[in-house]
């Protein structure tokens, strides 16, 4: 018990750390460019920086003891927030380079902390309680992601950016403090690993065929679930001509319903993980299709319908991830967890940009309620077809 308190308070201590101080920074950097391009600067650097760095964080993980590496990743990402402090005056006019210069050095520290201690679980907790430990962790960074926002903007506006380093600095120590504090077994390493002699990190999933089809069903599934995350603002905003709060509002609702779905999967053991993800897909591709024929069936309800399915799939989200990571530490050896998370990690991070663009694109030609409708009714044939038909073999084999 004490192991999975300490790690969920690690959690919750590293995430909001970070969201504190990634919007912090999106502010400072909106404020001093006027620009959006400087506001995303993280969300279009995270994912080509995790990409870049994929191969290496996967197989340093699985070559070294997991402890180790994290501890030093937080080091290394403590050193260079101290580093920023004294030299960010001497940037201010130059903000948004020094800005990309710490995001990229952020996101790569933050890469081998979280691959690493994910990667862990097994070490740091008993067979029987790993789905625990992730669902705890979940639902810490569910609410992480709630409480940031609203402290961020709270602060930046009573602060100088400065001492929201400090801030960062102090977070990421405590982090730093818990993680030595808690207890990790040995992790196995494969010495013969000295160095990378393939950059290619999807080539370790080919050995475990059932983890590489759930990713190839979680991937297609992201793609459809972006028609709400680009769809809903859009149609509010736009269409409907509701101002961007009441949009906020409604997306502030997923987050009411991942930290329910997490609380809901922290509580119940699953008798069958495998099945349960089964369920998730079907449950997914299933309120897909509902929300398309609920916006052509009652038009004057759009707003209600929305706020409704943003709380429908922030559970869902919840409840699923947890088993996922499950399933994968039970079923991956350990001397590969590193380079198969990093895989799913990178993974789930590579077609968004690609989707995003395609219904941003969509949106701006075609019915929005034709396109939700036909979204759903993709989402479930793609469902059918990967879990029925191409999946059939997997799962007699699994």
């Amino acid at each position: 018990m004490k192991q999975l308190v300490k790690a969920g308070i690690t959690t919750v201590v590293n995430d909001l750390g970070a969201s504190i101080f990634n919007y912090a920074l999106s502010l400072k950097l909106l404020q001093v460019t006027g620009s959006a391009m400087g506001y995303g600067t993280s969300l279009i650097i995270g994912p080509v920086v995790g990409l870049f760095v994929a191969p290496w964080v996967g197989n340093t993980v699985d070559s070294y003891q997991r402890k180790h590496v994290a501890l030093i990743a937080e080091g290394v990402l403590i050193l260079t927030l101290i580093m920023y402090f004294f030299v960010f005056e001497l940037f201010h006019t130059n903000i948004l380079i020094s800005a990309i210069i710490v995001v990229c050095l952020n996101n790569i520290t933050a890469r081998f902390f979280t691959i690493s201690y994910l990667s862990s679980t097994p070490q740091i907790v008993t067979s029987e309680h790993i789905q625990k430990l992730n669902s705890i962790e979940s639902t810490a960074a569910t609410v992480s992601s709630i409480l940031a926002p609203a402290i961020a903007g709270f602060l930046f506006g009573i602060m100088d950016f400065k001492w929201m380093i400090v801030l960062q600095i102090i977070t990421e120590t405590l982090t730093l403090i818990l993680t030595i504090a808690t207890h990790f077994d040995s992790n196995p390493i494969d010495k013969t690993k000295k160095k990378i002699q393939n950059l290619n990190i999807f080539k370790s999933l080919n050995k475990y065929p059932m983890v590489l089809f759930f990713l190839i069903v979680t991937m297609c599934l992201n793609i459809t679930s972006t028609a709400l995350v680009i769809g809903m603002p859009y149609v509010v905003i736009h269409i409907l001509k509701y101002s961007t709060t009441i949009s906020g509002n409604i997306e502030g609702v997923y987050s009411v319903g991942a930290l329910i779905g997490g609380i809901i999967i922290t509580m119940i053991n699953l008798k069958s993980t495998f099945g349960f993800i089964r369920s998730m897909y079907w449950a997914t591709s299933t309120q897909l299709l509902i929300l398309g024929l609920m916006l052509f069936t009652l038009p004057r309800y759009v707003l209600f319908i929305f706020t409704f399915f943003e709380f429908v799939i922030g559970v869902l989200d919840a409840m699923s991830q947890p088993p996922m990571f499950t399933y994968i530490q039970k079923t991956v050896p350990e001397r590969d967890l590193g380079k198969v998370n990093t895989s799913m990690y990178t993974a789930a991070q590579i077609l968004t940009p690609i989707a995003v663009f395609i219904f941003s694109v969509v949106f701006s030609k075609i019915n929005y309620q034709m396109i939700f409708f036909i979204n759903g009714v993709v989402s479930l044939l793609l469902t059918f077809l990967l879990l029925e038909i191409v999946g059939k073999g997997i799962n007699k084999n699994e």
